[in-house]
């Protein structure tokens, strides 16, 4: 029989052990619950951004007779830096052959109504760093935010005025849709070496800002917000795979998106 002091050591061991497995079991149950609660506050913090970025456009809109914010006039059909085309651009620098040295899209609203560059970014991007990109704007390179904001994009043209309290109906397959969204979560899926691949919250889903101020987080499923990477292919498919991003999102106000109308080719 082993000494009292022997038996002491033994237990104190086996409790030791205990401690352990009873520490680790824990730690195994807490860390994936601390990494959801990290994504969901990116989430929401995405989601502020966004609406914050709604109400810079209504105080832009009252400032410029109800005109939503939005860059240059087109140059030509593949002019993709101009009002016409969705995009997460905020500057245009000085490589552009069509626009040089300019606010795009809603970098328009860092003349005077966007609290800060910040808002412009989502915690939740996948692609890109905004210690990097935002203090570009400004410069004699290209800087992008987090959000694909539509300009007048899929607008109709008797609305291309860009007037916030009036887009506009679009006709898609004999239904009406409400051009409601304003922008949403960029998710890219371009070539990474071009610089063409963007994604929020992993492309799993988007929030849409609409033009009520609403801000909503949908399901990103089948990939319905999100720019295919065969589009890239040739340029001449982005403009309708934008239109289709926009329309999906437009639905999306009041029904399921995965619903929506499709465009024709």
């Amino acid at each position: 029989m082993p000494p009292p002091s022997d038996r002491c050591r033994a237990s104190t061991l086996v409790e030791l052990l205990v401690v352990a497995a009873i520490v680790a079991l824990l730690v195994g149950m807490l860390v994936p619950a601390l990494g959801a609660a990290r994504t969901r506050a990116k989430a929401i913090t995405c989601a502020s951004n966004l609406a914050q970025i709604g109400l810079a456009v209504i105080a832009y809109a009252g400032d410029h007779r109800d005109a939503v914010p939005r860059g240059a006039i087109c140059a030509g059909p593949f002019d993709f830096s101009c009002a016409d085309l969705a995009t997460n651009q905020l500057w245009i620098g000085a490589a552009n052959p069509f626009h040089r040295l300019e606010y795009n899209g809603a970098g328009a609203l860092l003349k005077q109504h966007a609290a800060s560059r910040e808002v412009f970014y989502c915690p939740a991007d996948d692609s890109s760093d905004a210690e990097e990109e935002l203090p570009r704007v400004g410069t004699e390179h290209d800087a992008y935010g987090s959000y694909l904001y539509r300009q007048v994009d899929f607008v109709p043209a008797a609305r291309r005025r860009g007037l916030l309290t009036d887009l506009g109906v679009n006709v898609v397959g004999g239904r009406r849709v409400r051009v409601e969204a304003l922008a949403l979560d960029m998710n890219s899926l371009g070539p990474p070496e071009l610089n063409l691949r963007r994604t929020n919250h992993a492309g799993r889903e988007v929030n849409v800002l609409f033009r009520d101020r609403s801000v909503r987080a949908i399901p990103n499923r089948g990939g319905i917000f999100s720019l295919p990477a065969e589009v890239f292919s040739t340029l001449d498919q982005i403009p309708r795979a934008l239109d289709q991003v926009l329309l999906n999102a437009d639905f999306a106000y009041q029904h399921s998106p995965g619903q929506a109308p499709r465009l024709g080719p």
